[in-house]
């Protein structure tokens, strides 16, 4: 440098611009730089969300399934069962010289079974069966767990009493759910004791295991003839909805049907194709 020259800057060189919408250093082109993570957040929101949706439907489904600790009918109110008008015969309702069979294949811990011995079969009672117009016969279908098979072999204890539609009525408004010990054999011979049948009769009926095996047929029956719900009502060899409609239209047809006379076979028992007679 000489004498009296001047020290000139050098300036850096000028950084050429970037155009509109290219990527900065180090990312991938053509992907947005900012709102990667607000679509991550919201994708991580929305599944979050239909997470607890399918959470909240299945306990729905289980409650359904299992019950509430306050056994209700479909309009939310105590079940309460009125007392039958028709005449009552060992698991039967009606006369035993009625045209028309109908057969419930019924399971005691079932909830849905409660509803219809509350709200179905009292109208079938008032316009059927106790006009003589048709007959209904009870069957367990007892696969829900032990207790259901305990409390079918109750039913039946009772029944040797002449009480089985009294103790039918008091298992269905008992009903807590499905095996949680309300119908353990314990509370069982407590229910017989309330409606008044003999103690000691009922307790040996119930302890040796009286019914077993006919429970045991019963839902074997059931299977037979193709019942893979309950409850699940037969009119004569046809099956019906678990409606009052479906069933009275049922009823209906069949009383206007001419029925050719043939043999009868003894009552309740299966026919050629597994199902009961009637």
């Amino acid at each position: 440098m000489t004498k009296g020259s001047k020290k000139r800057s050098r300036k850096p060189a000028a950084r050429p611009a970037r155009p509109v919408g290219a990527a900065r250093p180090g990312t991938r082109p053509g992907r947005p730089t900012r709102t990667v993570g607000r679509f991550r957040n919201l994708g991580f929101v929305a599944a979050l969300v239909v997470a607890v949706i399918a959470a909240i439907a299945l306990i729905g489904v289980a409650n359904l399934l299992q019950g509430d600790d306050n056994n209700t009918t479909t309009n939310g109110t105590p079940i309460d069962i009125p007392e039958h008008t028709a005449p009552a015969d060992d698991m039967a309702l009606g006369n035993a010289d009625a045209p028309i069979t109908i057969y419930e294949y019924s399971d005691f811990q079932c909830p849905f079974c409660a509803v219809a011995a509350a709200e179905i079969v009292p109208r079938l009672d008032t316009d059927y069966l106790a006009t003589g117009k048709a007959r209904l016969i009870f069957k367990n279908m007892a696969f829900l767990g032990q207790e259901s098979k305990w409390a079918a072999e109750a039913a039946a204890c009772a029944r040797d009493q002449g009480k089985f539609w009294e103790y039918h009525n008091k298992l269905f408004e008992e009903q807590k759910g499905e095996n949680k010990g309300t119908f353990k054999v314990e509370n069982l011979k407590l229910f017989a004791q309330e409606i008044g049948l003999n103690q000691g009769d009922f307790n040996t009926c119930l302890d040796e295991g009286k019914y077993t095996a006919e429970v045991a047929d019963d839902t074997s029956e059931a299977n037979r003839r193709g019942v893979r719900a309950t409850p699940t009502f037969f009119v004569g060899q046809t099956e019906v909805d678990a409606d009052y409609d479906a069933i009275s239209k049922a009823i209906e047809a069949a009383l206007a049907t001419p029925t050719p006379e043939a043999t009868p076979t003894a009552e309740g028992t299966p026919t050629a194709e597994g199902a009961p007679s009637g």
